[in-house]
């Protein structure tokens, strides 16, 4: 009997535990929930960050363009200016008097 009396015991807390299931299964589902969310806010973000760093090379492509051109602009007023002193040089030289 006293095997008996240990399994219906067991049984019971088996069946016991089985009670409880429907609060563990509104939790399950509401992870499941957040999960969901949490992927599709992952996917969002990794979206905008992809857009973010096309924005960020188009604008350092710009920038490099325009650090080009006032490059080229600045070397040739420094070579626009060393012709003009080169001939405000050769205005003021004094000619050898014959």
């Amino acid at each position: 009997m006293t095997m008996a009396k240990a399994s219906m015991f067991a049984l019971l807390l088996v069946t016991a535990g089985c009670t409880d299931l429907k609060p563990m299964e509104a939790r399950i589902a509401s992870l499941e929930g957040q999960v969901n969310k949490l992927q599709a806010d992952l996917a969002k973000s990794s979206s905008n960050a992809t857009a973010a760093n096309k924005a960020t090379a188009a604008s350092a492509s710009s920038a490099s363009d325009a650090a080009r051109k006032a490059l080229s602009t600045a070397e040739a007023n420094t070579a626009a200016i060393d012709a003009v002193n080169a001939k405000i040089d050769q205005m003021f030289k004094r000619r050898p008097s014959n």
